[in-house]
């Protein structure tokens, strides 16, 4: 799990990052960007619809694939930013690594 700090909780700021942001589609998820009010924080959402299951179990297994994604790349991530995560459904037949490489190639087109 990650700590509070690093993590979106209020609605008001998944619409901004959702309504403001930019977007980077990959074939496991879309994300979403925008700056943060805190220049040196970094911050994270993640959203899982009922399109890509209907079972809670399997959604929150979707999420938390994408929170350890995030927690082992931490540290390459760039301050000053909020990110919106949305599943895609090719999440659910997908290992960590795939979605990991994903999310990588992501970090270096980004910078």
């Amino acid at each position: 799990m990650l700590p509070r700090q690093y993590r979106l909780t209020d609605d008001y700021d998944y619409r901004r990052v959702r309504r403001l942001g930019k977007i980077y589609q990959t074939p496991f998820f879309i994300i979403s960007f925008a700056p943060s009010k805190d220049p040196k924080s970094i911050r994270f959402g993640f959203i899982v619809s009922k399109k890509i299951d209907k079972r809670a179990v399997i959604r929150n297994r979707v999420t938390r694939l994408m929170r350890e994604m995030v927690s082992l790349s931490i540290n390459n991530i760039p301050l000053g930013f909020d990110f919106v995560f949305i599943a895609k459904a090719r999440m659910l037949n997908a290992d960590l690594s795939l979605i990991k490489s994903a999310f990588s190639s992501f970090l270096t087109s980004f910078r």
